[in-house]
């Protein structure tokens, strides 16, 4: 069943992309706004009350509503695997996006590039050339591959819906509570530990579909000079998958940020920002084909 789910997911996900904020995507962050108006008093134990009443007992929730449709109607449990998960997912609109960046800089459209990039990561500045347009939407397209792709997949495939749920909602908190760093402390090190696991099976499977040697290499020396050790490895091991430079010197509109460098080789042009998206649903092919060895050999 739960190959079959993701596969449902996964397709539906690709012929009708969700577009945030959808309705529930507004109804969750409204609550998790609620959450820290009413749950925040300075101290760390209520982010940890506020991350079980935002994560933990949603998960817990879809978890028991799956069980009850299991026990009226077998077949529902498996809609419902489905729609939760299309709902926890939402990577393929970031795909599209990307892809307007990639046409605009192709045609020469620097302008119009640096535009969807912005309309599609705040913070990206006018002032960005080519090449840091090119950097700065694969790095951002690997980092939303873990947290809205390849975590939730993860975790749906460990733990079923309660799994998908508890991860996606805990990435939102940490999102939505970065603000207040004393209260976010313990969702932002859920956050992080739910993150681990998959975020090193998205590497390997980077170095497997891209350039293995140089994608472990960047892995083991690079991957713990990035602020979050996740997304360190997630970005090294992409960017040496793909031969490119990432991370250094950002121009920003608050002035140029200096972040280490990851990767090695040539810097990053429109067909390396093609490279990422491709490289990305080459991992996910590699996670379908081990899960469907796994059904095979389960039958």
């Amino acid at each position: 069943m739960t190959l079959f789910s993701i596969l449902a997911a996964l397709l539906w996900d690709f012929f009708q992309p969700l577009r945030d904020p959808t309705p529930p995507a507004r109804q969750l962050e409204r609550y998790t706004a609620w959450l820290l108006e009413h749950v925040n008093a300075g101290l760390q134990k209520h982010g940890l009350l506020a991350w079980i009443a935002g994560a933990l007992a949603p998960a817990l929730l879809v978890a028991l509503i799956g069980l009850l449709l299991q026990a009226l109607f077998s077949p529902l449990l498996w809609v419902w695997n489905v729609l939760v998960l299309y709902y926890c997912l939402g990577f393929r609109q970031y795909s599209l996006q990307l892809a307007e960046v990639v046409q605009a800089l192709r045609h020469g459209d620097l302008e119009r590039a640096r535009d969807r990039l912005m309309a599609w990561r705040p913070g990206a500045a006018q002032a960005m050339g080519e090449a840091e347009v090119a950097r700065s939407g694969i790095e951002h397209i690997l980092i939303l591959a873990l947290t809205r792709l390849f975590g939730v997949l993860f975790w749906f495939a460990l733990l079923g819906v309660f799994g998908a749920v508890l991860y996606r909602m805990s990435t939102l908190c940490r999102e939505r509570w970065q603000a207040e760093p004393t209260f976010c402390a313990y969702p932002r090190q859920f956050a992080f530990y739910l993150d681990w696991l998959p975020a090193r099976v998205a590497a390997f499977s980077f170095a497997i579909v891209g350039n293995f040697e140089d994608a472990l290499y960047c892995w083991r020396k690079q991957a713990g000079l990035w602020g979050d050790t996740n997304e360190g490895v997630v970005l090294a091991a992409g960017a040496g998958a793909l031969g490119v430079r990432l991370g250094g010197a950002l121009n920003l509109p608050a002035g140029e940020l200096l972040r280490p460098e990851l990767g090695c080789g040539e810097t990053a042009t429109a067909d390396d920002l093609e490279g990422g998206l491709n490289l990305v649903w080459r991992a996910v092919l590699l996670w379908l084909g081990v899960l469907g060895l796994l059904w095979i050999g389960g039958l």
